[in-house]
């Protein structure tokens, strides 16, 4: 018989209990500390948009990144594909400084042949927190009811606990690390929510079946077999997932960076999580009822 490895012994599940646990309280404490650094879509803020005449080089670039520093020390530029676009995201521009900014832009890259300006007021910025914070609130609602008709009460709680560690330690890396949080941050943690109960079904499920297989069996010998049983299924599935995104986190461009480093951290944290959280909770939860 293959020797398993053993994730969920007493000593060790509840090591990395604690361990997790001591994470999440660090990175609450930056989340209240330092806070998020949020990009100008939760802020009131400028885009600025020009099209030019002929594609920016390296050096303009640079440039035209310290220009928009000036006006605001956390301002970002993108190009287009064909380097004939620029957008500038600073913070919100007054009449003056927009004529400043476009004067310093027009001495660098030349004659642009279009100028497009998009505003976002404060209170768009705050509706857009709200609605992101409700869609994570809702996305987990769901899931646990989900579970619970599919499994039992104590396997959803499990696995909303579990679904809650990795958003709070996803947050936490972005606090502690100060990386920016922009719109594609938060689709890229509803998509980790989604990827966590997936992992979580797969190895709830294997207990399961185990469970009618062997009912008189102790149930953490039997969560340890289900989780040594899908364990590759879930290392094909991490590794192919990312192989398919490491490009787009060094080729993405800077839009799509916080997008791209939220999904790879969480793919880590979810499946971390599934074993030492949700698998973990479980069986405490089973010794305590005997």
């Amino acid at each position: 018989m293959k020797k398993e490895i053993n994730f969920l012994g007493k000593k060790v599940r509840r090591t990395f209990m604690l361990l997790s646990l001591i994470f999440i309280i660090v990175g609450i404490y930056f989340f209240f500390t330092k806070g998020l650094n949020y990009s100008i879509d939760f802020q009131s803020g400028s885009v600025v948009y020009y099209k030019l005449s002929s594609p920016l080089s390296t050096s303009q670039i640079s440039t035209l990144r310290d220009i928009a520093k000036r006006f605001y020390d956390k301002s970002t530029i993108q190009t287009g594909s064909n380097g004939k676009e620029v957008w500038i995201r600073t913070k919100f521009l007054e009449e003056d400084e927009l004529k400043k900014l476009t004067s310093e832009v027009e001495r660098v890259v030349g004659k642009y042949e279009g100028r497009e300006i998009t505003t976002i007021e404060p209170t768009i910025s705050k509706e857009l927190r709200e609605k992101a914070i409700l869609a994570s609130v809702l996305a987990i609602i769901v899931m646990l009811v989900y579970i619970t008709i599919r499994f039992r009460f104590d396997f959803a709680i499990s696995a909303i606990i579990n679904e809650a560690f990795v958003l709070l330690a996803t947050i936490s890396i972005f606090a502690i690390s100060q990386w920016e949080v922009s719109p594609s941050f938060i689709a890229a943690i509803l998509t980790l929510l989604g990827y966590a109960i997936n992992d979580n079904i797969i190895v709830f499920d294997r207990i399961r079946e185990n469970l009618k297989k062997y009912p008189k069996e102790d149930f953490t010998v039997l969560a340890n077999r289900s989780i040594n049983q899908t364990l590759a299924r879930t290392i094909y599935t991490i590794l192919t997932t990312l192989l398919a995104i490491t490009p787009l986190l060094f080729w993405g461009g800077v839009v799509l960076r916080p997008f791209i480093l939220a999904i790879y951290l969480g793919i880590i944290i979810g499946t971390y999580s599934t074993i030492y959280i949700a698998s973990a909770i479980l069986c405490e939860w089973r010794e305590l009822q005997k």
